[in-house]
């Protein structure tokens, strides 16, 4: 993890929303950023 998945994760933090990371089987990472929306509700997009 370098200097930008930190300033990632403060800006995400910031906005009051979770950044993750998760192993992906073959190699890599999956990075997932959530963010709650301004008027409170949620939807997850494909």
């Amino acid at each position: 993890m370098g200097l930008g998945l930190t300033v990632a994760r403060g800006i995400v933090e910031a906005h009051h929303g979770t950044l993750s990371v998760h192993d992906r089987d073959g190699g890599g990472a999956t990075f997932r950023v959530d963010i709650p929306r301004a008027d409170g509700s949620a939807e997850e997009l494909p």
